[in-house]
């Protein structure tokens, strides 16, 4: 596979992500919407949020798999005016910071783990259940 051919494949992928991630947003608002609703459906809600999910899980795939890849291709680090490597502030002092960060996702788990417990609250309330766990009864 040519360079050429190469790069105009790995836009064509980032184009799809991108395109995903705005479909990603709008799921997001459809879940949003059906415990806003009245009456409020569960399965709605499930529906919604398990297409979230899906294709949130999508998108981190093939973000790493992006990653993996520019990794591998062994892009030269930016060179300052004087010829040698980019130093300073956020550089690492040599230390490939980009790929540590992304193998570390203790943030992101947390935060994740956060907005869960919110929306569980949130379903909680919405139908009545007094203890807020979100634990909606089914028939």
């Amino acid at each position: 596979m040519s360079p050429q051919s190469n790069t105009k494949t790995r836009i064509l992928e980032l184009n799809a992500i991108d395109k995903d991630i705005s479909t990603l947003l709008s799921t997001a608002s459809t879940a949003i919407t059906t415990l806003t609703s009245t009456p409020t459906s569960a399965s709605a809600f499930a529906s919604a949020s398990g297409q979230y999910h899906a294709l949130l899980q999508s998108i981190v795939v093939r973000l790493r798999r992006q990653i993996l890849l520019l990794e591998q291709a062994d892009i030269p680090a930016p060179v300052t005016g004087n010829g040698g490597e980019k130093e300073g502030k956020g550089s690492g002092g040599g230390i490939d910071v980009g790929a540590f960060n992304s193998r570390n996702d203790v943030v992101g788990r947390e935060m994740e783990g956060e907005l869960w417990k919110r929306a569980k609250e949130l379903v909680g309330l919405l139908s009545g259940d007094p203890e807020g766990d979100g634990d909606i009864k089914m028939g």
